[in-house]
């Protein structure tokens, strides 16, 4: 076959992936290695999380840790926690691409990191509002309800969006 030949089927391809609806958020929206969530809450919440994507174009990426590996805990030592989660949450959030917010969860030890990207924080998820999440968060986790405690944050975070898209 010539190479002409191979430019309808090139153009078909191109069209459809161009045209196809996006099927889910990159990066996967939850990752859980700490073991925080029920598989049914693990489902709501990537639902969840890919409707605040598609309406408001923002990522939402949750990330849990069961514990840091060794040369993570002699940093955090070295630094202090106030400074090592705060870099850990950017460097992730880089190394993913999040367009939007990024929470880390460590089980030991305990810690939640809350990180947005500079265009994110400016106006559609400030400060106050990752306050608001990390409030609502922390205060179910404190009942051991994990499940509860992650939408809840998402609830806050679609809240935060759409007041603020106005």
């Amino acid at each position: 076959m010539s190479s002409w030949a191979r430019v309808p089927a090139l153009v078909l391809l191109t069209v459809l992936l161009a045209t196809s609806p996006a099927r889910a958020v990159y990066p996967p929206a939850i990752k859980d290695d700490g073991k925080f969530f029920k598989a049914d809450a693990l489902e709501r919440a990537n639902k969840k999380i890919r409707e605040i994507y598609e309406k408001y174009h923002r990522d939402v990426v949750v990330e849990t840790l069961a514990s840091l590996t060794s040369d993570q805990e002699k940093k955090a030592e070295e630094e202090g926690k106030g400074k090592f989660f705060p870099r850990l949450a950017l460097d992730r959030s880089r190394a993913l691409g999040v367009h939007g917010i990024y929470i880390v969860i460590v089980k030991k030890p305990q810690y939640m990191q809350i990180h947005m990207d500079p265009e994110t924080q400016k106006r559609a998820f400030t400060a106050a509002n990752r306050a608001t999440l990390r409030e609502r968060m922390a205060a179910r986790f404190k009942e051991d309800d994990f499940d509860g405690g992650l939408m809840a944050a998402l609830e806050a975070v679609a809240q935060a969006l759409e007041k603020n898209a106005k």
